[in-house]
C-alpha cells in the first residue's frame, strides 16, 4: 500500500513539474497557426532574426507566408500574436534554459533557428525596418565582380549607385585610391560554360532614389563576387542560406564586418558566393545604417584589416573537412595576431552548437584548373576605350554595326573613364546620366569604369624630346597620354582574360564609344589586301593626317602594336608624336601589315546641347 502511495505521489509531482515547465517554455516560445494548418504541416525553412518590438510590428504590416521570427530580448509590452506565423522570444527566461556553449544572444537566436529546421536565416538591425529582398538563386545570377591588380578589395556600392566617390561600410579607407583608379566597378559576365554560381550568402542594398526620381536608379542586377575578390557585408538586409550557417557566427572582440573576411576565405572551398543586390528604398536611414560615405574606421584598423585580407588571400589548408580548416584558420589567424584566443574559443564553442543542433558541415569542393585543355577559340575581342559617353547614343549603334559586319563570336571589353576632361565646353549631359548609361549596358563580357591617374610619365629619356613634340594644344597632351595608357591596360584586360579563363582570340576591334561609322563596308570579312584575319585594317583620317586613330580591326598581335604604344615613348624613335602620325609611323617602324581603307570611314560626335557627351 505503501509503495502504491509513493508511486501516485511521484507521479503526481513528475506531472505538475512537466506541466510547469512546459507553461513556463511556451511562455517564450510561442506557436501560432491557423485552424487549417496542422502544427506539423508549418513551414520551418525561412526565418527572419528581428531585435525590437517595433520591428515586428513593421514587418506584420506586410508579412511573408511561411516566414518564421526569432525576436530578441526582453518587452514588457504585448506581442502581436497573427496566425500562421511561428514566433520565438528569445528572452531572459528562455535564454537560461538553454545549454548553448556561446554566449552571444544573437548567434544563440541563429542556432534557435538552425535547430527548428531552418534552411534560410534573414537579419536586419534594429534600425532598420525589415523588408524581406527576392532570393536569388544561381540561375538568376548573370554578373561577377572581380578584383584588380592593386587591391584585393572591391567597392560593390557605385556599381548599384553610380557615386564611385562612396564607398561600403567596412571598407579600408586607404585602399580606395587603388580601387578607383583601377576600376571603381569591374564586373564580368557568367561564363557561357563551365561555370556556376551558388549565391549562400546576399547582402542586399537599399538605395534611396534622388528626389523621388525613380529614373536616377541604375537598377543594376545581383553580382555574385569572384574568388579571391574581397567585399565587406554586414549585419543587416542580409540572408544566409544552409550551406553557409557555419559563417553566421558574430565575433566577440572584433567588429561585426570581421566576420566578412574570413568567410569570404572559406566560402570558396564549398564552391560558394557572396551576392550583393539592390532596390530602392523610401526610407533614407537603410543606406546610412549599412553603407556610409563618411568612415570614421581607426586607420591603424584599417591597416590591419588590408594585411589581414592579404593574408586570407595567400592562405591555404590540405585538411578535407571544412571544419578542420575553420579550425586551422583561427589558430593561424591566431598565430599571426589578426585575432585573439578570445575569438578562438568562441569559434570552438560555435561549432560544438553547431553539431549539437544537427548541422550538417557542407564538404570541401575541389578547385578545376582551366588550362589544362585545348584553349577555345572565340573570333573577335572588342576594346571599347575613351571617356563614359555616348553608350547609348553612338556605341550601341556602332557594336551592331560591328556585329553585323564581323562574322564568328565577338566579347566586348569595355575599359571607359569617369574623369571629366578639361576642356573649353564642358560636357553637356549630366556625368551622372552617362555613369547610369554606362552601368545598365548589358551586352559585355568584361566592363571596367575608372577614374584616371592624375598623372601620368611616359618616361621620355633626358634630352629626346618634350610634350611640344606632340603638337597638341597643351591641356590635350595628359589627355593624350591617358589614351595611350588606357589603349594598353584595356589590351593588357583582353590577355588576362584568355590566361584566366583559357580563351584564344583571333581578331581584336580597337574603338571608341563617341564615333558613328560614315562609311563602312558590307562585311570587313573580305580577301586580300583587306583580309582582317591578316592585315591591319585602318580608316583614313579624314582632315591632315593619313589615318584616323578612334577605330582599328585586325590580328589580335598586330593590333597589340597599335594598343601598347605608349610604352614605346621612352624609346625616342622620333621627335613627331602628334597621335595619328606617331601611330602610322610606329606601326610602320614595327613593321605591322596594315592597310588604310578608303571604305571605312568614322567620325566622332562633336560636343554640343542636344549630343551624348
Amino acid at each position: 500500500m505503501n509503495t502504491r502511495r509513493i508511486l501516485i505521489l511521484t507521479t503526481i509531482l513528475f506531472t505538475t513539474y512537466i506541466l510547469f515547465h512546459e507553461t513556463n517554455f511556451r511562455s517564450s516560445i510561442s506557436l501560432f497557426h491557423s485552424k487549417n494548418m496542422p502544427h506539423d504541416q508549418i513551414v520551418l525553412r525561412h526565418w527572419l532574426i528581428l531585435s525590437s518590438l517595433t520591428q515586428l510590428q513593421q514587418y506584420l504590416l506586410k508579412p511573408h507566408t511561411n516566414i518564421s521570427i526569432i525576436l530578441i530580448g526582453n518587452h514588457k509590452h504585448s506581442l502581436p500574436y497573427p496566425p500562421n506565423i511561428q514566433l520565438i522570444l528569445l528572452d531572459s527566461k528562455l535564454l537560461s534554459s538553454l545549454s548553448f556553449r556561446s554566449s552571444n544572444i544573437i548567434n544563440i537566436a541563429y542556432l534557435l533557428a538552425i535547430k527548428h529546421g531552418a534552411h534560410f536565416i534573414y537579419q536586419f538591425d534594429s534600425n532598420t525596418h525589415p523588408h524581406l529582398h527576392h532570393h536569388y538563386h544561381g540561375h538568376d545570377i548573370q554578373y561577377i565582380a572581380f578584383r584588380r591588380h592593386r587591391s584585393p578589395f572591391i567597392n560593390i556600392l557605385p556599381t548599384f549607385t553610380a557615386h564611385f566617390h562612396s564607398s561600403s561600410l567596412g571598407l579600408p579607407q586607404h585602399e580606395l585610391i587603388n580601387i578607383t583608379q583601377d576600376g571603381w566597378t569591374s564586373i564580368r559576365t557568367l561564363l557561357p560554360y563551365q561555370e556556376n554560381i551558388h549565391p549562400f550568402i546576399q547582402q542586399h542594398i537599399p538605395i534611396l532614389p534622388l528626389h523621388n526620381n525613380h529614373s536616377s536608379l541604375v537598377n543594376h542586377p545581383p553580382v555574385a563576387l569572384e574568388p579571391f575578390t574581397f567585399a565587406p557585408f554586414t549585419t543587416t538586409n542580409i540572408l544566409f542560406a544552409y550551406d553557409a550557417f557555419w559563417g553566421l557566427v558574430l565575433p566577440q572582440s572584433q567588429s561585426h564586418i570581421w566576420r566578412s573576411w574570413w568567410v569570404q576565405r572559406l566560402l570558396w572551398d564549398i564552391d560558394g558566393h557572396l551576392l550583393f543586390s539592390s532596390s530602392s528604398s523610401s526610407v533614407h536611414h537603410f543606406v546610412n545604417s549599412t553603407f556610409s560615405t563618411k568612415n570614421e574606421q581607426n586607420t591603424k584598423d584599417d591597416v590591419k584589416v588590408s594585411k589581414l585580407v592579404r593574408y586570407l588571400t595567400e592562405w591555404r589548408s590540405t585538411k578535407t573537412t571544412l571544419v578542420e580548416r575553420i579550425t586551422d584558420l583561427f589558430t593561424d589567424m591566431m598565430t599571426h595576431e589578426y585575432c585573439d584566443r578570445s575569438e578562438v574559443k568562441v569559434m570552438q564553442d560555435w561549432i560544438s552548437d553547431l553539431q549539437s543542433v544537427g548541422y550538417s558541415f557542407p564538404s570541401i569542393k575541389r578547385m578545376t584548373s582551366r588550362g589544362a585543355s585545348t584553349p577555345r577559340r572565340r573570333r573577335v575581342a572588342v576594346c571599347l576605350t575613351g571617356l563614359i559617353e555616348c553608350i547609348d547614343e553612338a556605341w550601341k549603334k556602332t557594336s551592331d554595326a560591328i556585329r553585323q559586319c564581323i562574322a564568328g563570336e565577338m566579347d566586348v571589353f569595355m575599359y571607359l573613364s569617369s574623369t571629366e576632361p578639361i576642356v573649353d565646353q564642358l560636357p553637356t549631359i549630366p556625368q551622372r546620366t552617362r555613369l547610369i548609361e554606362a552601368l545598365r549596358y548589358r551586352n559585355f563580357t568584361v566592363k571596367v569604369l575608372f577614374e584616371n591617374i592624375p598623372t601620368l610619365d611616359p618616361h621620355f629619356p633626358p634630352n629626346c624630346t618634350s610634350e611640344k613634340s606632340i603638337d597638341q594644344p597643351v591641356h590635350k597632351v595628359p589627355r593624350y597620354y591617358q589614351q595611350l595608357f588606357g589603349l594598353s591596360n584595356c589590351f593588357n584586360m583582353v590577355r588576362e582574360y584568355e590566361k584566366k579563363y583559357n580563351i584564344k582570340y583571333d581578331l581584336m576591334v580597337r574603338t571608341r564609344a563617341d564615333i558613328e561609322f560614315l562609311r563602312i563596308p558590307s562585311t570587313f570579312d573580305r580577301s586580300s589586301p583587306y583580309d582582317i584575319n591578316t592585315t591591319l585594317i585602318l580608316p583614313p583620317n579624314r582632315y591632315s593626317s593619313k589615318v584616323d586613330d578612334g577605330y582599328a580591326v585586325g590580328p589580335i598581335d598586330a593590333v597589340e602594336v597599335y594598343m601598347s604604344r605608349y610604352y614605346s615613348f621612352r624609346e625616342c624613335l622620333t621627335l613627331d608624336l602628334h597621335p595619328e602620325r606617331y601611330l602610322y609611323f610606329y606601326l610602320n617602324y614595327r613593321k605591322v601589315k596594315m592597310i588604310i581603307d578608303s571604305n571605312t570611314l568614322v567620325g566622332h560626335i562633336p560636343h554640343s546641347p542636344n549630343r551624348c557627351h
